[in-house]
């Protein structure tokens, strides 16, 4: 089962999760079952957990699917499979399409830059005197930062996160982090740069919420009859 209690805080990124993990357990359990067995209660199952967890999390595109009634079972399971995996693409081009938004390609001699800027700071909070949680709260955020640096696109977020603390720290330090505005600075200029030479990336448009019609609520009977239903 997904671990409910350390999920990412976007919506539709945690949907993306849960559907992943429903999904390995539904095709682990379908592994159980031979070629002719009766499979409609382990999709009845995923769908109830996918849509379970559409709900909580507020994600309004899988509205219109109910849990179908035993005997048109495999057919509306398919379907919804069909739709959860359209579901899932769009979501990650889309996630795609944020991080390079939210993110910059930064060159060897920028990084490099970057890095010596990383070591002065370093230099300041050392010297500095502040209390250990808040140095140790401003390591913590500027090695995020400096990891970053090192991947193929650096993301803002663990930037702006560093630049905040050290802006709280700043104002409430006083004269002895002074150099530390200055060194911010610098970095900001330099990831600004990179951004305005890579050009304007386009978010992507926002969702339209429609509610898609799904199959007609009726309630399961689950009832065991065999019929000539091909199992899939």
């Amino acid at each position: 089962m997904p671990d409910f209690e350390n999920f990412p805080d976007d919506d539709e990124i945690a949907l993306l999760q849960y559907i992943e993990e429903f999904t390995a357990l539904y095709q682990e359990e379908l592994g159980n079952y031979g070629e002719n067995d009766d499979t409609r209660q382990v999709g009845i199952e995923f769908m109830n957990n996918v849509l379970s967890a559409a709900k909580a999390l507020e994600v309004e595109e899988f509205n219109g699917w109910r849990i179908p009634d035993w005997d048109a079972a495999y057919s509306t399971i398919n379907e919804f499979k069909l739709f959860t995996r359209s579901y899932v693409i769009r979501s990650q081009v889309k996630a795609a399409r944020l991080v390079k938004v939210y993110s910059v390609s930064l060159d060897a001699p920028t990084r490099e830059r970057v890095h010596s800027l990383i070591t002065a700071i370093r230099e300041v909070l050392d010297k500095a005197d502040i209390e250990e949680r808040k140095r140790n709260s401003l390591y913590g955020k500027l090695n995020a930062f400096a990891a970053d640096v090192d991947r193929a696109r650096t993301r803002f977020d663990n930037a702006m996160a560093f630049m905040i603390d050290a802006a709280d720290a700043v104002k409430k330090v006083g004269e002895g982090l002074n150099p530390l505005t200055e060194l911010v600075k610098r970095i900001n200029e330099l990831l600004g740069h990179a951004k305005d030479l890579e050009g304007e990336v386009k978010l992507p448009p926002p969702v339209e919420r429609k509610r898609i019609e799904g199959p007609k609520k009726v309630e399961p009977t689950f009832s065991r009859d065999m019929d000539d239903d091909i199992p899939f």
